[in-house]
């Protein structure tokens, strides 16, 4: 079985993981901010500088700027085959009624949302094959890509899983005239507190060495977790830590249900301080090593042995 390689950039306060296929293939699970700095990588900066012109899956696991706006970033310039996103197009409430009465946090939301859609729109117009999550919403239709003996699953959410973030969207834009102007701005804004609950989670395995998987968190909160491992086995030797390491994502109750060996954290160093705390305590309940992605200065790179995946953090 031919190997294949996992790196995680570090886009500060983001998520941008690439999986490189047996085959050569490359995969990107979300994007980052879209901000590129002598501390901050880009996927976009990673495809140039290993002279990558196409994307064979972008996936994006949730609408928020530190996942989305890399991926808009790469979509107006490279060639993306295939994209999995989390929802079809949605109507949004009047810009105009954004702008008059929303407050900065709204008109920040409106933006964000406007940026999927362009990016919905970008990949249509370049012939991208776009497909919802939703076909990969059971257990019978839950692979994305298998290669090789190399399996890349798609483990929340499924048909049966709630999406508040959306449910909120929907009521915002479909029900803009039947409610008051109030109702719209305070759904819009809501979105983006609950986005996180939407997150998708993908699995990462070898059909030859089961204990060799990866388990991409997204943003995915304690809430959903505890509905996945209580659906199926979710331990995982590597854990892409969700939610920057937050208790809402990542604690010793999620731990248990995953047992990692190895946990990567996306986060920068500045503002990891935060945290310090709450993981040095977190030690206290696993085994596991923890690695930040902004740990590494630009030009290093962390390797982690994981059987015949290889692992890699750093730009």
């Amino acid at each position: 079985m031919m190997s294949a390689k996992v790196q995680f950039l570090n886009v500060g306060w983001g998520d941008a993981h690439l999986i490189e296929l047996p085959s050569g293939k490359v995969c990107l699970i979300d994007g980052g901010d879209g901000v590129s700095s002598p501390v901050q990588d880009h996927p976009l900066s990673w495809m140039n500088r290993n002279s990558v012109e196409q994307l064979d899956w972008m996936i994006l696991t949730h609408i928020h700027e530190d996942h989305v706006n890399g991926l808009l970033d790469i979509a107006r310039v490279k060639s993306v085959t295939k994209a999995i996103l989390p929802y079809e197009p949605f109507i949004l409430p009047p810009e105009q009624l954004v702008q008059e009465r929303g407050d900065d946090f709204t008109k920040r939301v409106f933006a964000m949302l406007a940026s999927y859609l362009e990016l919905v729109h970008v990949l249509s117009e370049q012939g991208t094959e776009m497909i919802w999550r939703s076909a990969y919403g059971s257990s019978e239709d839950s692979i994305v890509w298998s290669e090789e003996g190399v399996v890349f699953t798609q483990l929340y959410p499924w048909h049966s899983d709630p999406l508040p973030a959306f449910d909120v969207l929907f009521e915002a834009g479909t029900n803009s005239a039947c409610y008051e102007d109030d109702y719209i701005l305070e759904n819009t804004a809501k979105f983006f507190e609950l986005s996180n609950h939407d997150s998708s989670v993908y699995r990462l395995s070898f059909m030859e060495e089961p204990d060799s998987t990866v388990l991409f968190g997204g943003d995915l909160l304690e809430p959903g977790w505890k509905r996945l491992a209580q659906r199926i086995d979710i331990r995982s030797s590597i854990l892409k830590v969700s939610h920057h390491g937050l208790q809402d994502g990542f604690n010793a109750r999620i731990l248990s249900w995953i047992q990692p060996k190895h946990c990567i954290i996306p986060i920068s160093i500045i503002r990891s301080s935060a945290f310090l705390n709450e993981w040095e305590e977190l030690r206290s309940n696993t085994d596991a090593s923890f690695y930040l992605t902004g740990s590494l200065a630009p030009g290093e790179k962390l390797e982690i042995e994981n059987g015949s995946l290889k692992v890699q953090i750093g730009f």
